[in-house]
């Protein structure tokens, strides 16, 4: 692999997790299962993994119709190409949310992060361009209450 081919797989991938945050803040729930492989996987500590298309853009679903406004601020991301169809990642997570009534410019008050941990990636190239095969959460600090688990559970009842 030349070093120009390294260097355009890092950016591939870096984009992936820019990206992953960048649609999850919107709630665009297809963008956002199409940055996985068919059977590409998400897991996050609370839940079992979401394996597939199917399961993925189900629990994205879920998420957005929580209406929690959330900010996915992503940092160190650090990319190894493994070679020409592989590659692994690491990057931070400090991920924002609030599910408080917005003020007149729309605005939600600020709360602290809900969620400060890492990513853990392997990517694959496909047919459609680079994609996740897999995504694993590992939080390292957390809220004891963060706006999504007071949605949810204000849902539920």
């Amino acid at each position: 692999m030349t070093e120009i081919e390294r260097l355009l797989i890092e950016h591939a991938c870096t984009r992936m997790q820019t990206l992953y945050c960048i649609h999850a803040d919107n709630r665009a729930v297809d963008a956002f299962t199409a940055l996985f492989a068919e059977d590409g996987y998400v897991a996050v500590p609370e839940h079992p993994p979401f394996k597939g298309h199917a399961a993925i853009r189900a629990s994205m679903q879920a998420l957005a119709d929580l209406g929690v406004t959330m900010r996915h601020v992503m940092s160190n991301s650090l990319i190894e190409a493994i070679d020409a169809d592989t590659a692994t990642g690491l990057c931070y997570l400090t991920a924002y949310g609030s599910a408080a009534p917005a003020d007149a410019t729309g605005a939600r008050p600020m709360e602290q992060p809900g969620t400060v941990g890492h990513y853990t990636d392997e990517f694959m190239r496909t047919p459609q361009g680079w994609r996740f095969k897999s995504r694993v959460l590992t939080r390292v600090l957390r809220k004891s209450e963060d706006a999504v688990q007071q949605a949810a559970r204000a849902k539920a009842t």
